[in-house]
């Protein structure tokens, strides 16, 4: 039986010659379904392109906001560091003043609070990859410690602030300025183990020596009185006070209530106040001087407890741990806050 086959006649416009093609049933069919698979191929990759394409931008867009992310991160982290920074040093000043109204410092224990752990990361966190989750993870606790030091901090100022009021009078018998104005002034030997200026040998500073010009103003560092103003071979012209508390009992009578500290001022060129004056912070009470056994100008100031079994080195403290900012109003005293170490 012949194949059956079908015929193509193409008839020109014009007179021309009349073409006639002839092709089997089965190779058009061939050719139908070529060319329906050519066009199915031809839609799939386009869409396919334009698909890709669209990933493509996406991708580009989670990468730009991923370098966004890390970014805000690091900022974060440097912002936390500041506030850590700030923390420690509230910390610092908290202790000082806890020192200054006999309060016992809070321990580590106490300023972390002693609370459990902080709370886990969101489920959604859990795909992330482990680096950026251990960076979540830093910062979260980080915040947490901040958020419990701080509780813990505010309460302790309040404790402060209680203990402040209680015993207002105190304050102004703490030594807590500078005894010289410290634009005139500057620290020739610290407080502690230094080598003797005459001798060459170790031996321990029991104050500061401020260095300066004859005749600079000495002021009290804290009301008190005047329990010495004589002459040593040693300080030269001295003068120390005993920051004691004058108060009135329930009958109004006037007493005296010994204070804690002692201050000292020595090598003075003059002393302005005597035995048994009653002097106020900020008040002049002699002038810098170059006496005694002393290789220039300078003032000794020496902080000291009345009672000589606190402390250690017989009672003597580093001064620059009571100076604060505090200065009395119209006073031309320089406050002074002791550099890092």
């Amino acid at each position: 039986m012949p194949r059956k086959q079908v015929s193509f006649i193409i008839i020109p416009p014009t007179d021309g010659q009349v073409i006639e093609f002839k092709a089997a049933r089965g190779l058009l069919w061939a050719l139908c379904f070529a060319g329906f698979g050519l066009m199915v191929a031809l839609i799939y990759f386009g869409i396919g392109h334009i698909t890709h394409t669209d990933q493509y931008s996406l991708v580009r867009q989670l990468q730009d906001e991923n370098r966004d992310l890390q970014r805000g991160l690091e900022l974060a982290q440097q912002h936390l560091g500041g506030l850590e920074e700030t923390m420690d040093q509230l910390a610092a000043n908290d202790d000082r003043l806890r020192a200054f109204h006999e309060m016992e410092p809070l321990t580590f224990e106490e300023r972390i609070g002693g609370i459990g752990g902080s709370e886990e990361l969101p489920q959604e966190y859990t795909a992330l990859p482990a680096q950026k989750r251990a960076l979540l993870d830093e910062l979260r606790e980080r915040i947490f410690r901040l958020k419990q030091e701080t509780k813990i901090q505010a309460i302790s100022f309040q404790d402060i602030e209680r203990r402040y009021l209680e015993r207002e009078g105190d304050l102004r018998h703490l030594p807590t300025i500078s005894p010289v104005s410290r634009d005139k002034t500057w620290i020739s030997s610290p407080f502690g183990y230094r080598s003797d200026p005459f001798t060459g040998n170790r031996s321990f500073h029991t104050g500061i020596d401020f260095a300066g010009r004859v005749g600079t103003p000495v002021y009290a560092t804290a009301d008190g009185v005047v329990a010495y103003a004589y002459r040593d071979l040693r300080l030269g012209n001295v003068i120390v006070i005993e920051h004691d508390i004058q108060e009135r009992d329930e009958k109004g009578q006037v007493y005296t209530r010994q204070g804690l500290y002692r201050t000292e001022y020595g090598h003075l060129d003059r002393m302005l106040v005597s035995a048994g004056d009653r002097v106020e912070r900020g008040q002049t009470i002699g002038k810098l001087g170059n006496t005694g056994r002393s290789t220039g100008p300078h003032l000794h100031y020496g902080v000291r407890y009345q009672d000589r079994r606190r402390g250690q080195h017989r009672g003597y403290v580093d001064p620059r741990s009571f100076i604060l900012d505090e200065v009395p109003r119209g006073s031309r005293v320089a406050s002074w806050v002791p550099a890092e170490e």
